[in-house]
């Protein structure tokens, strides 16, 4: 006898969890099924991400009203249940995961034509209420239901949020690269701010507190050569040049009706490229403060330049070619610290 490999994984999945069934199995099951649907696939971009939204919002915001109603009402009677076992809790739990199994049925409907972003969302929607749903059921008669409950209706207000399609993926997905690198320009200005008031000897004990507050660690301004200084200062410059960018492109993942209007494909890989792009800005910020490391900080540049590559697109072209510019100015100030720095 032969068994399809769908069918394998999911005896396995079942034999996994035979020692904790509970009211709301089913539903880990069924996640355990269909999850695979939502992983990448070689190819799947090249021409097939959707420009439109595959499954209507109030649709989407119908389902999540579903969950929260079903996971509400379980926890409700869960609370007042005599233990799992009670026989009062087994047509809610079935309501809940008949709830489920739509919610899932509908994250595989978005998931047409759905491109990284919004596939990176739907896999974390997905597996977040899956899991949760399936603590909830454990938790039936124990002191930590009420926590579980909440945690599950935590889960089904980010599948409320969940991005409706591709382009409102990719604007979440910049502006929280926009979010992590305000925090990055925040902190290398207070960086600079303390290293002035060092170098005039100004220096107070509001000052620290409010180095202490940005975490900033064991940084002493002091640590800072004249050379270093302006490596710190080009990296700040870089850090609000690579901000303006991001800038216009979470505007224009906004519909528009023009030609001007960027591609999903072309907002795909700048929402990518914002990605590394920013985390190469934290690498250069924590190997400039405290002691520049010079090695580590080239590192940090290169993959901060490979980034930038992902901006050559029209829309945001000028922007890009501003941060090329000011990426130029980062190496020159790098060649000019000496060699024993």
């Amino acid at each position: 006898l032969k068994l399809k490999p769908c069918i394998l994984g999911t005896v396995a999945a079942q034999t996994s969890m035979a020692s904790q069934e509970h009211l709301l199995s089913a539903a880990a099951r069924l996640w355990s099924e269909i999850r695979g649907e939502l992983q990448e696939k070689d190819g799947e971009d090249e021409g097939s991400l959707a420009d439109s939204p595959p499954v209507p919002p109030e649709e989407l915001k119908k389902i999540a009203k579903w969950c929260q109603q079903t996971v509400t009402k379980f926890g409700a009677s869960a609370a007042v249940a005599e233990g799992p076992k009670d026989p009062a809790l087994q047509p809610i739990a079935g309501e809940v995961v008949k709830a489920f199994t739509a919610a899932a049925g509908t994250l595989l409907a978005v998931r047409r034509g759905a491109g990284a972003c919004l596939r990176a969302e739907l896999r974390d929607v997905g597996a977040g209420l899956a899991e949760a749903t399936d603590q909830l059921g454990a938790a039936v008669g124990t002191s930590n239901m009420a926590v579980c409950a909440g945690k599950a209706l935590d889960r089904v207000k980010h599948l409320d949020r969940i991005s409706p399609h591709n382009k409102a993926a990719q604007r979440r997905k910049i502006l929280t690269s926009l979010t992590q690198l305000r925090d990055a320009n925040r902190e290398l200005a207070e960086t600079l701010k303390s290293a002035a008031k060092k170098a005039d000897g100004d220096d107070d004990d509001e000052d620290e507190e409010d180095e202490d507050d940005l975490d900033l660690g064991d940084f002493d301004a002091d640590d800072l050569d004249p050379e270093e200084r302006q490596v710190v200062e080009a990296v700040a410059a870089a850090a609000s040049a690579l901000e303006d960018l991001l800038k216009r492109a979470s505007q224009a993942c906004a519909p528009k009706a023009d030609d001007a209007a960027p591609s999903v494909a072309e907002l795909e890989v700048v929402a990518a490229s914002s990605v590394a792009a920013v985390n190469a800005v934290d690498g250069l910020a924590a190997h400039a403060m405290g002691g520049l490391d010079v090695k580590a900080f080239a590192g940090s540049l290169k993959e901060l330049r490979d980034a930038a590559s992902g901006f050559d697109i029209a829309f945001v072209r000028e922007a890009a070619s501003n941060l090329c510019s000011a990426l130029d100015r980062v190496q020159a100030a790098l060649d000019a610290v000496p060699a024993e720095a």
